[in-house]
This record gives C-alpha cells, structure tokens and sequence, in this order.
C-alpha cells in the first residue's frame, strides 16, 4: 500500500498528537504522530506507546480470513530474532543464509514433486502475497512460452480462481495484466 504524507497543518492537535493514558515521567506531554519528536524517550516507553496502539489492531488468532501462523515453536522464533539484521539479498555478505535457501528450495521442489531430470527454481520471500506474485509471474512466463511454441496469441492470459481468493490475486492479475476469471462458490 502506498502512504501519502499528512498535511500536518490540516490536523486538530487531537489528530496530530498521541496522548498516552498510562502515567509516565518520561511522557510529560503528548507525542507528535506523523514527525519526530524534538526530544528523545526512553526505548520503554517508545515501546509501550506503539505496543498499546498495536494492541488496537484485530486478534491474529481469531483471524480465519487470511493465512497466518499464529504458534510457532519457541526456537523457530529464536532463529527469527537472531536473523533479523541480516539484509536476505546480501548473498555476498551472507553465503550461509543463501546456502540455506538453496537447500529449502531443492527440499520445497521435492516435496511438490518436481522431475529430477528438470532444473527447479525458487528464492525466498517475506510473506505470502509476495511469493503469489512471484509464482503468478512464473506462471503468466510459462503459459506464454508454451503459447508461443503451439503459435497462438500470447497478449490475453487470464486466471480462473474462486471467488473467494485471497486479494493478493486479484493484485497480481491488476499488476501483471492478466484477465482474472472468478468462479462463484
């Protein structure tokens, strides 16, 4: 989604300000919401101040609409804070990362049963929307090699999906030019 900068001067200080309820010293006046403040806060109240406002936000748990892990085992959440300065494109500054991508991607075309005799392709993605658009990009890329081999029109590809599909589809064939088909359900 793209943001556009607010017109600060447009806002009622009710709107340009966050007031925390819980008492504080460090917190003697209200918080800007769209620049810096001019001074700085301890790390614990920065925290509190976005955590309470996160907290606003709907249960991920009790969210049966998109596709999220809601559990995980404690060391796989490690695993996850231990990596999180690591820059995953930096396969120069970081052979190991990209040696375990490999692997998950040899183990992944495995599991989906993908002919030995055939090379397989695959990277890593953050999340899911943006590993649907790369898989909707191979897809439109294959149908279209195929269409060329058999001489037929390649300019109107299209993707019949359930009506119910996740948005990020419906994203992918308004990106990619791609005719999306909803089939009701």
């Amino acid at each position: 989604m793209v943001h556009q900068k607010i017109n600060l001067d447009r806002l009622s200080p009710e709107e340009a300000l966050i007031t925390p309820t819980y008492a504080s010293r460090a917190l003697t006046s209200a918080v800007p919401k769209y620049e810096i403040p001019e001074g700085e806060m301890p790390p614990a109240v920065a925290y509190n101040l976005i955590r309470d406002e996160l907290a606003l936000d709907g249960n991920s748990r009790l969210n049966l609409a998109t596709f999220v892990t809601t559990w995980m085992e404690p060391e796989a959440k490690q695993l996850m804070a231990e990596t999180f300065d690591k820059n995953m494109i930096d396969k120069d500054e970081y052979p190991q990362t990209a040696e375990i991508e490999l692997r998950c991607v040899n183990m992944i075309a495995r599991l989906w049963n993908a002919p030995e005799s055939e090379a397989a392709t695959g990277c890593s993605t953050i999340g899911s929307s943006e590993a649907a658009m790369l898989g909707g990009m191979a897809l439109k890329w294959q149908w279209r090699k195929r269409r060329q081999k058999e001489g037929k029109p390649t300019d109107k590809p299209n993707l019949v999906m359930g009506i119910n599909v996740q948005v990020c589809w419906q994203k992918f064939c308004r990106y990619w030019e791609v005719e999306p088909r909803f089939v009701p359900m």
